[in-house]
This record gives structure tokens, C-alpha cells and sequence, in this order.
């Protein structure tokens, strides 16, 4: 509270306006919830003696109606007063998109990419007057962080500055779950819910997590005709999609427990449906044969599932524009009917069909919900282990598609599959695994025209495949690229990576750079903001970073450089850098020069992962950096993860 005291204090405002501030701060009682709130509501407000008094009056008129209530409890009714006005002020679009947000439980941390996506879908935001609706949502985001009507969660991007998580307002979740649902806009399937509350068409479905699952409810005593969203939090039941749900356009499941490969096989009925997720459904092995009746599908998210093959029909999809896969990989996290299967009968890496119809009929496969297509699934693919999907042959056919990956290219039809890519020309993401040094001349090939690329990720199927053995025959990754991911060898770094004069991160792992030379020509890129050098990346056993170099890098991370034993950063060197990070170095013996960056905010120590001396030695120059009056805006922090 000392510090807003002294802002007003020290603020050119007008003794009118110093008065009325004061009497803001004073009804806020020092809590932070309340000034942060206020503050940002006045924040959209011209800065008038009149604006701020109407604040002051309404905080007044409930001090006045309960006088009893001046701490917490009076804040907290200010507070929803506040944030009602601040949402009547919202303009006609920002109301619906933000009630919208009134799906997910209260805590949920909500992912941008998922809410940019499903507001698309919804028909929230649309390219218009030149501006794509990705960056139409992003100013309806930003606009409603500004007001406060929503909260930053953990998560940014330190390069784009962007947030990658989002979450309501607790107060605020009070008031607009209740305010969606008298819309009939959300209604939320819980513990206690009144279904006569529901009158007319219900626009938004969820599902949350402790409702009883009842098949009486559903569709019996609701309206679904107009359903236009599905959304399904905690354990999936077959009966939740009824063939009243027609105008479906987005249907999301992510992280849905009790999934199966055919309770899916009707999904080619939602002729209406532009979103699908089946993000973290683990138990989904293949897609049905019915999706190829979705042409209106613009995104399919089956991350975290463990499909490794995309069928044949997906390339009659022609409007899809996100397709996002990341393949199966073996894993003791993940479980479902792996374990089942284990358990009962110890599965070997080959089945017969006498064993599998065995199976079938075991009361404990049929407990678990699985029918003889889940069933052979499982047995055909148990020791599955890749980073990304196969592509069927004609995925050129889909032109609209903006972001693709993971994509395997190690089988035999991989050339063939990366060709295809080249015609794919609006694509702004790919990601490639499975990479060989045979195949990476089609890669480079087939993108080299691709001048809206703006993020690649190319991941070589063993650690010492060449990624860059033909850029001795003029190619070199589209000049375009803002992020680049490269996990394989790289010979001739120094000849192409200073041509990427648009790049802002970079992420090198297995590389096998062996000289400062390499790293060096990195620094001369312009606007290289984040470069974090992995596992093997480096194998020297000194890196000195010179002057002048990384003009506007802001975060630089070392993990797994097991060969490095000595850093220095001369003075001059990252004028911008503010995070530093070093995990996986075991080897490193001396760490200096931290006083010359100059804006350098934290350094993140992984607390197994860097000597015990270096650690000292770390914190002794950031004691005398700190010993430097003047010297930092903010204090530097040095942070010791214990997992690292």
C-alpha cells in the first residue's frame, strides 16, 4: 500500500484527483485483490475527477447500505460491483467471448491455444479488414487481461511476451457462471445442479467432473437440438453425444478419462463441427473411418493419445487448418488397457487371433469397455514407440492447413510424405520427426519456397544424423522462420545460421558443436530473443561470449552440455538477456563475467545438475552486483530448483 501511496503522492494529478485516489486507497484496506482490480477498471476510464468519483460514490452507497460490512467482506462486494460495471462497459463481442469462458471449472488454468482455437470455431473472431482471427483473439485476450476480468497464470512466453495460461477471476467466476447460464449460454452438468433453471435452448454443454454421470438426464430432460458445444471434464460415458447434437461445431474431450477407439466411430454424424479434441485421451489408438464425413473441420488436436497412423480418409478434411499429433511413446505414466492386458494374461510382442478372442470374452476385458475392435487395436499396436504420426498418402490435398506436426518421416513412404509438404504453402508451423540424412534434402527442398513459415521443428530419427549436410548445395531454411528446433548433428553451422535474419528462438540439442566459432555466428543474429542450447548440443569445453553479440537476447538456457567446464561473458555481451538458466553441466568449473548483464533479472540452478562451487561462485558475483547502488532496477534473483 506504501508504494500506490507514493505513486499518487509523486503522480502529476490534480489536487481533485489526489483527493479521490485517496479516498480509493483508503476504502481498499491494503488489500491487493481490491486495489488491483480498481485499479485496472479506472484503467479504461478517461482520468477525470468525475470518473473516479462515481467509483468513490458506489463504494460509498455499500458502505452505507451495511455499514458492518468495512473489511474483507465490503472489498469482496465492491469488488463484484466493480467488475459488473467493468463488464457492462464491454462491447457486444467481448461479453458473449468472455461469458464463454465460463465453461471451464473454476481454477482451470485455460490454455491460449485451446481458447483461440474453440472462440475460432465458434465464430467469435474471423479474418477480417486484414488481420487473421488468431490475431483478432489475441486483442479480445489482451483487452480483458487490461480490464482484469481475467487473471495471468504460469506459463509465458519470454520471447513473444504472450501468456500461454489464463484463469477467471475467483469473484468473477461467482457472478458469470450464474450470468452464462441465465443466457442460456453455459450449462454446466454438476453436483447439485437444478435442471429446471434451463429454459429454452442451451448453446454450451459441459460436463463437469462430479456429476453422477445419469443416462436418465441426458437427452430425456434437455433440450440438445441447439447444442453447439460439447465439453466433457472427468470420465467419459458413451451416452454423452445424442443424435439431437446436429449443429455441433465443437466437441472437446481433452484429458476425458474412459475414452475408447468405438465410442467414436458415429463421430461422422456432426456434419457441423469445426473443433475436435481428443487431447490427452490415452486410451485412443486409432481414428474411426466416419471422419471423413467432417468437412467443415478446422482443428484436431490427438496429442497425448496413441495414435501413430492417420487413416486415409482424413485428406477429404479440405477446410482443416490445425492438425497436431505428437505419436505414441512408450511410457510408464500412461496408463489404460496396456494394463489391463498386462495384467491378466502378459501380453508378448505378438498375438494370435485365438488369443485375442480369448481375450474378448474375459469378464474383466468387458468390464473395462472395450469391444473387439479396441481390443485388436492394442494388440497391433502395444510396442508402438515413435515422436510423431504417418501421413497417408494425398495430405497435399489439404491447402488450408496452418500448423502441422508432430509428422514421422522415418518409414518407407517418408520421402514421398515430404514432398507433399511442399505443396502444403500456408503453413505457419511444422514439426518433423524421424529425420534421416537421406531424406533431409526433400526436406529442404519442399520448404524452401515456404515464405509464411514461421516456426519448424526438425527432430532426426538418432542422435548423429546430419540435419544440414546439403546446405553446402545452397539450401538453407526458409529466411522467414521466427522459431526453429533442430535435435540432430549440424556440420556447418556457421554457414547458414546468420542468413536467418527474422529468427527470435532457437533450440539446439545433439547438435555436436564443438567450437565458440559456432555459437559466435549465432550472436550476429538481430533478433534472437530466446536461445537454449540441450543435451549435447555443445561439446567444447569453453564458450566465451564476446562483446557486442546477442543484441536482443532475453533468455539464454544451458542444459546437458556434460563436456562444458568453463563460461565467461565479457562486458557488453547480451545487453538485454534478463533470464539465465543452467542445468545438466556437471562438469563446469568456472562461471564469470555476470556483472556485464547489466539487465540480467534471475538465474534459475538446477541443484543437481551444476557443481556445488559454481553455484558460490554464482552467488558471490551477484552479491557484489547487487553491492553496486544503482546498478539494478530490480533486484537479482538466483533460484535452486530441487528437480533439477
Amino acid at each position: 500500500m506504501q508504494v500506490f501511496k507514493y505513486n499518487i503522492e509523486n503522480n502529476k494529478l490534480g489536487p481533485v484527483m489526489r483527493e479521490e485516489a485517496r479516498a480509493t486507497l483508503q476504502k481498499c484496506a491494503g488489500l491487493p485483490l481490491a486495489i488491483s482490480t480498481i485499479g485496472e477498471f479506472l484503467a479504461t476510464k478517461r482520468k477525470t475527477d468525475v470518473e473516479w468519483r462515481m467509483m468513490n460514490d458506489c463504494i460509498n452507497t455499500e458502505l452505507d447500505m451495511n455499514p458492518e460490512l468495512r473489511t474483507t467482506v465490503l472489498m469482496r462486494r465492491t469488488i463484484k460491483t466493480t467488475l459488473m460495471r467493468n463488464f457492462n462497459s464491454l462491447p457486444y463481442h467481448l461479453k458473449f467471448a468472455f461469458l464463454y469462458l465460463s465453461i471451464f471449472p473454476e481454477n482451470h488454468r485455460i490454455r491460449w491455444g485451446r481458447l483461440v482455437r474453440r472462440w475460432i470455431a465458434e465464430g467469435y473472431s474471423r479474418d477480417m479488414h486484414g488481420m487473421a482471427a488468431a490475431e483478432l483473439c489475441q486483442t479480445y485476450f489482451d483487452e480483458l487481461l487490461n480490464r482484469n476480468m481475467i487473471l495471468p497464470k504460469e506459463g509465458v512466453d519470454h520471447y513473444s511476451q504472450k501468456i500461454k495460461y489464463c484463469q477467471l477471476h475467483d469473484i468473477i467466476g461467482e457472478i458469470f457462471i450464474s450470468k452464462a447460464r441465465e443466457e442460456n449460454l453455459v450449462f454446466t452438468l454438476e453436483e447439485g445442479c437444478c435442471l429446471s433453471d434451463t429454459e429454452g435452448a442451451i448453446r454450451h454443454l459441459v460436463i463437469g467432473y462430479n456429476w453422477k454421470r445419469d443416462e436418465s438426464v441426458l437427452p430425456s430432460m434437455l433440450d440438445l437440438s441447439h447444442v453447439r458445444s460439447l465439453t466433457v471434464f472427468g470420465e467419459w460415458r458413451p451416452f454423452f453425444i445424442s443424435d439431437n447434437m446436429r449443429f455441433l461445431r465443437v466437441l472437446d474431450l481433452e484429458d476425458t478419462s474412459g475414452l475408447r477407439d468405438h465410442h467414436l466411430d458415429q463421430i461422422g454424424q456432426l456434419r457441423h463441427l469445426k473443433y475436435l479434441s481428443l487431447r490427452g485421451c490415452h486410451n485412443i489408438l486409432c481414428l474411426p473411418s466416419s471422419l471423413c464425413n467432417l468437412r467443415n473441420l478446422e482443428t484436431l488436436d490427438v496429442r497425448g493419445t496413441r495414435i501413430y497412423e492417420l487413416p486415409t480418409t482424413i485428406t477429404n478434411l479440405q477446410k482443416l487448418q490445425h492438425l497436431r499429433a505428437d505419436g505414441y511413446q512408450n511410457s510408464d505414466n500412461v496408463k489404460g488397457e496396456d494394463d489391463i492386458v498386462n495384467k491378466y494374461e502378459g501380453y508378448t510382442d505378438r498375438f494370435s487371433a485365438c488369443q485375442t478372442c480369448h481375450l474378448f470374452l474375459r469378464p474383466h476385458m468387458l468390464d473395462a469397455g472395450l469391444n473387439r475392435h479396441d481390443i485388436f487395436n492394442i494388440c497391433r499396436f502395444k510396442k508402438v514407440d515413435v515422436g510423431g504420426v504417418v501421413l497417408p498418402r494425398g495430405i497435399d490435398k489439404l491447402k488450408a492447413l496452418h500448423a502441422l506436426g508432430v509428422v514421422d518421416v522415418s518409414h518407407r513412404n517418408g520421402k514421398a510424405t515430404l514432398k507433399e509438404l511442399g505443396k502444403l504453402s500456408q503453413l505457419r508451423k511444422l514439426k518433423v520427426a524421424g529425420m534421416r540424412y537421406r531424406n533431409s534434402t526433400e526436406l529442404w527442398s519442399a520448404i524452401a519456397g515456404h515464405n509464411q513459415l514461421l516456426s519448424l521443428s526438425v527432430e532426426a530419427e538418432e542422435e548423429g544424423c546430419q540435419l544440414d549436410g546439403c546446405f553446402s548445395e545452397g539450401l538453407v531454411p526458409p529466411s522467414s522462420l521466427e522459431s526453429l528446433t533442430l535435435v540432430g548433428h549440424l556440420v556447418s553451422a556457421t554457414e547458414w545460421t546468420h542468413k536467418l535474419q527474422n529468427l527470435s528462438k532457437l533450440v539446439l540439442e545433439s547438435s555436436r558443436l564443438d567450437r565458440d566459432d559456432d555459437i559466435q555466428t549465432i550472436g550476429f543474429l538481430p533478433k534472437l530473443a530466446v536461445l537454449r542450447l540441450k543435451y549435447n548440443s555443445f561439446i567444447g569445453t569453453q564458450l566465451c561470449f564476446e562483446r557486442s553479440y546477442f543484441p536482443s537476447l532475453m533468455v539464454l538456457e544451458f542444459d546437458g552440455l556434460n563436456s562444458l567446464e568453463w563460461m565467461l561473458f565479457e562486458e557488453g555481451v547480451m545487453p538485454k538477456l534478463e533470464l539465465l538458466q543452467v542445468g545438466g553441466c556437471s562438469k563446469l568449473n568456472a562461471f564469470s563475467g555476470l556483472p556485464g548483464l547489466t539487465s540480467l533479472k534471475e538465474i534459475q540452478l538446477a541443484r543437481h545438475g551444476v557443481p556445488e562451487n559454481v553455484t558460490k561462485q554464482v552467488q558471490k558475483q551477484v552479491a557484489e552486483v547487487r553491492g553496486c547502488s544503482g546498478r539494478h532496477g530490480l533486484p537479482l534473483l538466483v533460484t535452486i530448483n530441487r528437480s533439477g
